[in-house]
């Protein structure tokens, strides 16, 4: 015959089976839920790190970039102005140009 209590104790050995698996099983729950934490928050600053570098990239990019067109709008004054002068017309042929037109207006002699 089955002794009884021979029963029991193996009905008792894989209930605490499956309580110890249990308890292992949330352990290793609380494991990876903390190593789930600790990579998210080293993916945050991970994160914050890049857009920081990448904000300071951007502004110095800007920088190049106003002191380019400031450099080039100097350099197209500096044309325009050298333009104007060059282009200044003489005061003595403008005086001819201007006796010669008078006349042929009016009918004279320049």
């Amino acid at each position: 015959m089955n002794d009884p209590r021979a029963d029991n104790r193996g009905v008792d050995a894989a209930f605490n089976r499956v309580l110890g698996a249990e308890a292992e099983a949330r352990q290793a729950v609380v494991v990876c839920r903390d190593e789930a934490n600790a990579r998210v928050t080293a993916a945050e600053g991970a994160a914050r790190g890049i857009a920081e570098r990448a904000e300071r990239r951007i502004r110095s990019a800007h920088r190049i970039a106003d002191r380019g067109i400031q450099r080039g709008l100097a350099e197209l004054a500096a044309d325009g102005a050298a333009d104007e002068a060059a282009a200044a017309p003489d005061p003595a042929a403008v005086d001819a140009l201007a006796a010669a037109l008078a006349a042929e207006l009016t009918g004279g002699s320049p």
